[in-house]
């Protein structure tokens, strides 16, 4: 018999549908193809970390221009990261709120105009 647990928050389920039948689950999901999207919210934890040390070591002083150029860079990120999260969950939204499908396509009409 398995158990039901998950090392996953319940805050990141909405991110990822994981499977909570073993007790490598996180492992598990992220190892799964589509599982990097599990990982986005520490990277941007990391990231913000980065921001804000370059951005205190900038005002210290310290490598100016070294630390004003990964700050630019570490915000560039935040912001395309922030961006790649909006249009997944645009997706998300698009296909949750669309229960419809395509109509099938048949394969003999498409390819009955070609000659080759």
């Amino acid at each position: 018999k398995t158990t039901k647990t998950s090392l996953l928050p319940q805050s990141h389920s909405f991110i990822y549908p994981t499977n909570t039948y073993t007790t490598m689950t996180f492992v598990s999901d992220v190892m799964a193809p589509g599982g990097g999207i599990l990982l986005l919210p520490f990277v941007r934890i990391v990231i913000t970390l980065l921001l804000i040390c370059t951005v205190a070591i900038f005002i210290a002083g310290v490598a100016r221009i070294h630390m004003a150029i990964l700050a630019f860079l570490s915000s560039g990120l935040l912001f395309s990261l922030w961006m790649f999260e909006s249009a997944v969950n645009n997706m998300k939204n698009n296909n949750n709120s669309s229960n419809t499908t395509a109509p099938p396509v048949d394969m003999n009409k498409q390819n009955a105009g070609k000659t080759d």
